[in-house]
């Protein structure tokens, strides 16, 4: 019989012992082949790592003026590059001791810190926390995608070591830096450094690095812009972190940690003056070169804009229209509020109005510009005036200041009627746009103006007239209610704009200024239509003998229908589109009036053939572009054609003189210095244009409603547009040189006339100009002497080709 030994207690420990212990090894070998496997599994499925070779981020296309200022940015990612160079080491230790004080010592895996995440994770049987190094964020960043799954992080982990033995530390350093959101639209730490404090990055300061560096763990949670407590907190542990890795010391630390944010945040405008004119930049460069170059290929775009003559367009436009539309009467409140949501409602505008309630307790400083025009519920009103609140800012608006907001009737014109009780037209609860009038009653707090946005559209473009260079363009009130460019896309007629083209063809056809044409009443048939056309001036009066210098002077409607009718449509036709209006041209007589459609922008180029005494100036935009790399795209330049010959365009240009001197032209004396121009105004006052010039800039403009509704009575280009045209130049104009209009060229003379009969101006005529005239064309009768039968006798006393001192009355002024 065999003896069965029990096992000693020691004994089964042994055995236990080994079995854990083979067991042991048995996983860690199984954990091994596993994770060899899995490492050669995703090696095979890891990206190569050209992209990070050819690192090239998306930049932004920015766009210059004409003087270099930047004035927009077309993005998906707003970044600005710098070398590593370029970043003081103080943010660089404020980066790496947050995001990877090891940076340095790792082969790229921080293996501490991935057990530890390792174990966080398994805890929460989920991935919680990354523990990822710079290098495993930048492989991340460039080459994966952000999902949080454990496929992910090997595929990091194993790009991570192969990124760090092709590229050094520094470079990796540099691709971080300005591959990283920092929030608030800031790709990269230059971005990041100009958008929160309006500095570049070696400008920082310690506790503005430390700000900086803390953000792109989580951009939106730590923006200091939204939430300040936070990112207080979020900087202040990066200092922590800087003085336990032995960056800083305590009392830098403790130094940095007391300095307030004192964020200097970088908005970006909500009322861009360039808007338009951007937008038309953006689309060449979309049509030309595609979506990924606009907004990702860091284009520079050198563009022909003024941006001081942009802003100053754009204010002229907008209070022009305001203007009208005050003629027009009152449309009401842009709401009516019940008192039990006044609170709710004056919350709302106070922020909308950039009011902080607190800060105008302590120092009583009103927020806004004068002129700023702001939202205000009206809370009381009386005979007087009206209580406005703007939001927590009580103020008044006194009657005076509502005195056009009459009730509106296109019917009617306005010019002397006047409100003379605030409650005809406000009660209270009413919401209402105020303009800030810039000061303030002793007892009512700051004063307003009543305001309403206007209906009306207008346009304004302003060019260079030697060069083609459009310096300023406005499309519309604004661009944010209304993307539509009505200074390129509206074709419009123009109306009685279109006459001085009529003329510089009767000036090649043997016609002269003194030539004579009788103002009469006419009546033509339509036999396409079987009706009979009366065509009539604007005074609805006829004038008799008209010579041509007042024909158009006066922009008497039936002068230069007849001379259209000598001429022939088809020559009309020809000149135009020697102008450059070479849309659709209607073929009958009713193009004497400018019943084609054109933009302003076309309009305005065809003007600047009287500026350039002939040549006409295509409108151009773009000065030049350059790739990412300083290499140039494209460069523009001026495109000048031939229209008139240069004796033709100076008694033209002489002509639209004389239309701003004494004719419909005339509130462009208010000027002060010398400039050319026509009126426009079609049938209904439906649209208004004053196209105009000086020996350097021409301008136009150009007002009406979208929907071809008349602007009201007596809404002429004179009155409508003219307006515009003289604010927008008496700022455009100041502190530029003084400059004349050339001299007449050789195949012109000055001749002393008589303006009314066109006759030469003899002894005892006291009413004279001095009329331009190619040589040998010039009258050769007297006018007679004011109060004579007979006519003057003598023949001419003027030299072919003489030229009278440039002082005489209405010859050449000196003043421009």
């Amino acid at each position: 019989m065999k003896i069965r030994r029990i096992p000693t207690g020691r004994q089964r420990r042994r055995k236990n012992l080994r079995v854990v212990l083979l067991s042991l090894v048995f996983l860690f070998l199984a954990g091994v082949l596993t994770l060899s496997g899995m490492f050669l599994y995703f090696s095979l499925k890891v990206p190569n790592l050209k992209s990070l070779s050819d690192y090239r981020p998306a930049l932004p296309t920015i766009v210059f003026d004409r003087n270099g200022a930047e004035v927009t940015r077309f993005f998906t990612e707003n970044r600005e590059l710098v070398s590593i160079d370029q970043v003081p080491r103080m943010v660089i230790n404020a980066v790496l001791a947050i995001e990877d004080a090891n940076f340095y010592q790792h082969k790229g895996l921080d293996y501490p810190g991935i057990f530890r995440a390792f174990l966080k994770n398994l805890l929460a049987r989920r991935v919680v926390q990354g523990g990822s190094t710079i290098t495993q964020q930048v492989a991340k960043s460039l080459l994966l995608s952000s999902e949080r799954t454990y496929a992910r992080k090997m595929k990091e982990a194993i790009l991570a070591r192969r990124i760090e033995k092709r590229f050094s530390k520094d470079e990796l350093l540099e691709v971080y830096l300005n591959q990283s959101y920092f929030g608030f639209g800031s790709y990269g730490i230059e971005t990041a450094s100009q958008n929160y404090y309006g500095k570049h990055v070696w400008d920082l300061t310690l506790p503005e690095a430390a700000l900086l560096a803390g953000l792109p763990k989580a951009p939106s949670a730590y923006d200091p812009t939204r939430h300040p407590e936070k990112a207080l907190e979020r900087r202040n542990l990066v200092l922590s972190q800087m003085e336990d890795v032995g960056f800083i010391t305590p009392q830098e630390q403790l130094d940095a940690a007391l300095t307030p944010l004192d964020l200097n945040a970088r908005h970006r405008p909500q009322d861009d003056p360039g808007a338009y004119f951007n937008e038309e930049v953006r689309k060449y460069i979309y049509d030309t070169y595609g979506e990924e170059t606009l907004y990702r290929e860091g284009l520079k775009v050198y563009t022909t804009m003024d941006v001081k003559l942009q802003a100053i367009a754009q204010e002229a436009v907008r209070e022009g229209l305001r203007e009208l539309d005050k003629r027009q009467g009152y449309r009401g409140p842009l709401a009516f509020i019940t008192a039990g949501n006044f609170p709710a409602v004056l919350e709302s505008i106070g922020v909308e109005n950039g009011i902080d309630i607190s800060l105008y307790n302590i120092d009583r400083k009103i927020p806004w510009e004068k002129d700023q025009i702001v939202k205000g519920l009206v809370v009381r009103v009386d005979g007087e005036g009206a209580v406005i609140d703007a939001g927590g800012i009580m103020g008044y608006l006194p009657v005076a200041e509502m005195s056009w907001a009459r009730r509106p009737d296109p019917e009617i014109d306005y010019s002397q009627d006047v409100v003379k009780r605030a409650d005809q037209a406000l009660s209270t609860g009413s919401l209402i746009l105020v303009r800030y009038l810039g000061k303030e009653h002793s007892d009512r707090g700051p004063l307003f103006a009543l305001e309403q946005e206007p209906a009306v559209e207008g346009a304004l473009v302003c060019m260079e007239a030697a060069t083609g260079q459009v310096m300023a363009m406005v499309g519309g009130y604004d661009f944010r209610r209304s993307e539509f460019n009505r200074a390129t896309q509206a074709r419009r007629q123009p109306g009685s704009a279109f006459k001085p083209i009529v003329y510089s063809a009767a000036m090649d056809s043997g016609f002269t200024p003194s030539s004579i044409i009788i103002d009469s009443p006419i009546i033509y048939d339509d036999p396409t239509e079987e009706l009979k056309w009366k065509p009539a001036n604007y005074s609805e009066r006829f004038y008799g003998p008209t010579t041509l210098r007042t024909g158009l002077v006066k922009s008497r409607n039936v002068i230069t229908i007849k001379l259209v009718q000598k001429l022939g449509i088809e020559t009309v036709i020809q000149y135009a589109r020697q102008f450059g209006l070479d849309t659709e041209l209607p073929e009958d007589l009713s193009i004497s009036l400018g019943s084609m459609g054109v933009t302003p922008t076309e309009l305005t180029s065809a003007f600047s053939v009287f500026a350039n005494l002939g040549l006409k100036a295509t409108p151009w935009y773009i000065v030049k572009i350059e790739d990412r790399d300083g290499n140039v795209l494209e460069q523009g330049g001026p495109e000048m054609t031939r229209a008139l010959s240069e004796d033709t365009a100076f008694i033209m240009q002489n002509l639209l003189r004389g239309v701003v001197q004494s004719g419909t032209g005339w509130r462009a004396k208010a000027l002060t210095r010398a400039s050319c121009g026509k009126t426009g105004t079609t049938n209904d006052m439906i649209d208004a244009w004053y196209m105009g010039f000086t020996p350097r800039i021409v301008t136009g403009v150009w007002v009406g409603f979208d929907e071809l509704a008349p602007l009201g009575v007596n809404e002429t280009g004179s009155r409508a547009a003219a307006p515009i045209w003289v604010d927008f130049m008496q700022k455009a104009m100041t502190g530029r040189p003084v400059l004349p209009f050339p001299p007449p060229p050789p195949g012109i003379e000055m001749v002393k006339v008589d303006p009314e009969t066109g006759l030469l101006a003899g002894t005892g005529v006291d009413k004279f100009i001095y009329e331009a005239y190619k040589i040998g064309t010039a009258p050769r009768e007297f006018a007679r002497p004011p109060g004579s039968t007979e006519a003057a006798p003598g023949r001419r006393t003027y030299t072919p080709g003489y030229v009278p001192p440039s002082d005489l009355p209405g010859m050449l002024p000196r003043d421009f």
